[in-house]
Parts: structure tokens; C-alpha cells; sequence
């Protein structure tokens, strides 16, 4: 069950960012996502902080 919870709430969390891309999209902004660090939690599972870079298209 807690498999199944977190693919979902992954899935549902990349559902959102898409949709905030395709909304900066039809605003004309740019938007570069960038892996910024890689962090270890105290379970050992890598995480990726992402910063956003956003341009307004000219």
C-alpha cells in the first residue's frame, strides 16, 4: 500500500508541475528547471533540488 501512495503522490506531483510549465508556456515565460545539489536522506535515498529559472520570452 505505501508503494502505491507514493507512486501516486509522485505521479500527482509531476501532474502539477507539468501544468505550471504549460501555464508559464501560454504566459510566454521560459522556464529551465536545474539540478542544483543532490541530497541524502537519513534512510539513504538520494533526493535532487531543483532550481527553476524563469525568462520572459522576447
Amino acid at each position: 500500500m505505501i508503494d502505491e501512495y507514493v507512486a501516486k503522490t509522485v505521479r500527482d506531483a509531476l501532474a502539477r508541475l507539468n501544468e505550471a510549465l504549460a501555464e508559464a508556456a501560454r504566459a510566454e515565460l521560459s522556464v529551465t528547471l536545474r539540478t542544483t545539489t543532490h541530497q541524502t536522506t537519513t534512510a539513504g535515498i538520494e533526493q535532487v533540488v531543483v532550481e527553476a529559472r524563469i525568462c520572459k520570452l522576447l
